[in-house]
């Protein structure tokens, strides 16, 4: 629901002759106000250790840079979500709880716009950071002249600046001022919207869709490129193995002491590729996982764009706040589980998370009890 237009009482019509009224009622319940609350309330915390983590690894990657950045931009999703799915919760009504505001009028500029906006910052960043895996697969030894941690901050600022100013003027056009009902006798906050809105709302709703659509298909490219690059990467050292092992056994017995330093010289030549793959795996799951989440609001927002009747306030209203409810479940979703790839699939995130509980479990008064649970205290022991 959008509200009411300027100087007017004016509620959002509900007609959509593809779902009911009540069905939309039960499924938006459900996917809002109970599964996107609680997994949401779960990635406020996630998200959190994971800038705690990033900042405690230092920024002189720029992996390290993109991925913090992704994490700031989800923790701003999953927040907007905490409140929108509050606002959303048929026992959090104004009538009943004589509150001050309508929780769907407050909702729009206080958690639906800028929910948007972090998306799709998440969305821009990840693109970044699979477009940098793939180089790393490709190029290995070139990347970091390319992508400096220095042109990722710059590159993660521009774009929180950009998607930012992009929702500014919809806080133009859509306001919360006083309203009295008559009816009830009192007074509350409701939205209204100035008399140019549809003009100035219709080109910045183009831009934004235009951007998410854009960063979305990004996305997508640069996964299908790396999963293919993975692939191919991992047929070529099958057949090195393959071959290797054939040379192995005509020479064994000759040059056995040349094969021992090859193999040991070919363990540091695969050191920094071994860790560029496990890097990769791990972006392209995480990319996989986020085309998955993020496609059914993006194909919300094409049919925006294409079906007038399908806005929030249109005639397929039923539908559409159906299909949004399931797309804001998914999107929470993928902002909230980032936190179990990194620590499966890196050892530095895990390692870094361990000590860090582990200082907490253990104080600085308590060394000698730390070192004991800890790789180190096996020399004391020893």
């Amino acid at each position: 629901m959008n509200g009411v237009k300027e100087g007017e009482n004016e509620e959002a019509v509900w007609d959509g002759p593809l779902v009911s009224k009540r069905t939309r009622d039960i499924v938006v319940t459900i996917n809002m106000a109970i599964l996107s609350q609680i997994i949401s309330v779960f990635g406020v915390v996630a998200n959190i250790i994971n800038i705690v983590v990033f900042i405690k690894q230092g920024f002189g990657e720029a992996m390290t840079v993109t991925l913090t950045g992704l994490a700031v931009a989800d923790l701003g999703t999953v927040t907007c979500q905490v409140w929108l799915s509050i606002c959303w919760n048929p026992w959090f009504n104004y009538e009943r709880l004589n509150l001050p505001f309508r929780p769907m009028h407050v909702e729009y500029l206080s958690a639906c716009h800028p929910r948007m906006s972090s998306v799709r910052v998440s969305a821009w960043i990840l693109a970044l950071v699979t477009f940098e895996r793939c180089l790393c697969i490709a190029i290995p030894f070139k990347v970091r002249e390319i992508i400096t941690p220095y042109r990722a901050r710059v590159f993660v600022i521009v774009v929180f600046v950009v998607n930012i100013a992009c929702s500014v003027p919809f806080y133009y056009t859509s306001r919360i001022v006083p309203f009295f009902d008559s009816y009830l006798n009192r007074s509350y906050l409701v939205l209204t919207f100035t008399k140019d809105r549809q003009q100035i709302d219709n080109v910045f709703f183009a831009i934004s869709a235009s951007l998410t659509v854009i960063s979305f298909l990004a996305v997508t490219i640069f996964t299908v490129v790396l999963v293919y690059s993975l692939d191919k990467a991992s047929k070529w050292r099958e057949s090195v193995k393959i071959s290797d092992g054939t040379v192995s056994k005509i020479e064994n017995g000759q040059t056995k002491q040349c094969a021992e330093n090859a193999d040991d010289a070919k363990k540091t030549q695969q050191t920094q590729p071994d860790k560029n793959k496990r890097a990769a795996k791990m972006v392209s799951l995480i990319s996989t996982i986020f085309i998955a989440c993020c496609l059914p609001n993006t194909v919300n927002q094409l049919v925006m764009v294409i079906v007038p009747g399908y806005a929030k306030n249109g005639g397929y209203v039923n539908i559409s706040q159906t299909c949004w409810s399931v797309g804001y479940m998914t999107e929470t979703i993928n902002a909230s589980i980032n936190i179990f790839m990194y620590y499966t699939m890196s050892t530095r995130y895990r390692t870094t998370v361990q000590e860090m509980f582990r200082m907490r479990c253990f104080p600085v008064g308590n060394t000698d009890l730390a070192k004991k649970d800890i790789p180190g205290g096996l020399k004391a022991r020893k």
